[in-house]
Parts: structure tokens; sequence; C-alpha cells
């Protein structure tokens, strides 16, 4: 049976069989209430790219083999791999499994894939952990200098809940753009994405569009992009 791909990580399979690295828990760190970072040991014969995903394996060989995707943080030239995961406490399943493991720890973790695609300059949308795909290729864009053409709206309930807030504030600035839906808070706006929303970030339809969140997040996005003139195959949601 084959796994269920989707930008945030969020659907799982079942006793799926996957080439496996055996990779040591070497940093683990609470970002928010409920997101979790793991810094993870890179084997020299891993290779990876910007906008790849891994398959995360629990109980690997075992009855209870279950399998996840989540997408990579980290540069290709890093020496480690990063890992932002949101969990789910509340629901006992992969999420608050995964959570439970320590520093010292070794997870098996798949090849990795094609998730998202960095074609250029353009906006980034995302919705909760629906982040993770866009931190490496606004780190690249730091690291080449192209930064400044790009543009970052990012959704959440509450200010709680942004992942990496002072970290992309920093890099980003004025091009960080927050709204929430369920708090008000002084500077940032209240609502949820929408045509007039975007149409004020001054969206320039020639420019290439990243979206990640929820499906039916990404979905509207999607299609409100394409009423602001948007060319469809200048809109990316993840493979």
């Amino acid at each position: 049976m084959p796994s269920y791909r989707n930008c945030q990580g969020t659907k799982l399979a079942l006793n799926i069989i996957i080439m496996g690295f055996l990779v040591k828990i070497i940093k683990k760190e609470w970002l928010t209430h409920n997101v979790v970072q793991f810094v993870l040991e890179r084997l020299k014969e891993f290779q990876c790219s910007i906008g790849d995903a891994v398959d995360i394996i629990l109980d690997p060989g075992g009855p209870m083999q279950r399998s996840a995707p989540f997408t990579l943080t980290n540069l290709p030239d890093s020496k480690v791999l990063e890992l932002i995961i949101k969990v789910y406490l509340n629901r006992e399943g992969f999420t608050a499994a995964l959570s439970k493991k320590e520093i010292g720890d070794v997870l098996e973790i798949g090849e990795a894939w094609k998730s998202f695609e960095y074609l250029g300059q353009g906006t980034f949308i995302a919705a909760g952990s629906g982040i993770t795909p866009f931190i490496p290729m606004i780190k690249e864009a730091k690291k080449q200098g192209t930064l400044s053409e790009h543009k970052l709206i990012y959704a959440n309930r509450n200010l709680e809940d942004i992942i990496l807030k002072n970290e992309l504030e920093e890099l980003l600035g004025l091009h960080f753009c927050n709204i929430l839906s369920k708090e008000r808070a002084a500077g940032y706006a209240h609502g949820r994405i929408d045509r007039k929303y975007l149409s004020s970030r001054g969206i320039k339809p020639d420019q290439y569009f990243y979206v990640c969140g929820p499906d039916t997040f990404s979905q509207s996005i999607k299609n409100i992009l394409m009423n602001l003139g948007v060319k469809e195959r200048k809109i990316q949601i993840g493979y």
C-alpha cells in the first residue's frame, strides 16, 4: 500500500515497505506548544534537495508499522537533517508517538522525494505547519542574496501558533505578512486569507506562488489566485 503524501505530512499509510536510513536524534526542541523540531544525524549516502520530504517509519518491520511524510527544513548541503512537526497530542496518533522520541533515540526515514520545487522569485502562502516546505527556500534565497524578491503570507489561529516567528521576522522584515483567524492582536491582520486580503498584499500575477496547508486551504488559495489573474502553471501546491 503506497504512502499518502501531502505538504503537511498528516496522512498515514500502514504496512508499507520503504528503503530506510537509521538516524539518531541529536537535538529536540519544542518551537511552540504543539510543534516540535528534530535535528537528526545525516548519513553520507543520504541525498536531498530543497523542497524534499521524507517518510518517517515507526515500528519498522513490526505489526504496527506505519509511516507519514514530513518536509525537510535543512538546506541540501547541511551536515544534519531537520524536521519540524506539528503534534496532535489529543489524538494519540502518529505525531503524538513521534513526539515522545528523545535525544539519542534512532528513527528510520525513507529516501528523500520531491514535495515542492523551488522555481524562483515569488510569494509563499502557508497555513500552520504548511510553512515547513518554504523554510529551506527562504534560507536559500537569503544565502543567494535574493530574499528581498520574496514575500511570505502566513495564516494561523493564534499568535502563539506562529512557527519560527522571530527568525522569520528577522529574515523577511516587512515582507512577512501574518493573519490570525481566532485571536486579535495589535499589528496583525485578523480573519482568513480571501481575495480582498490577497489583493491588499500587492499580488503580482507574473511571479511564482507556493501554497501549502490543509487541502481545502490550498485549493481555496489557488482558486483566488487564478481569479486574480495568476496562471495555473505559476501556482504550486505540492506533489
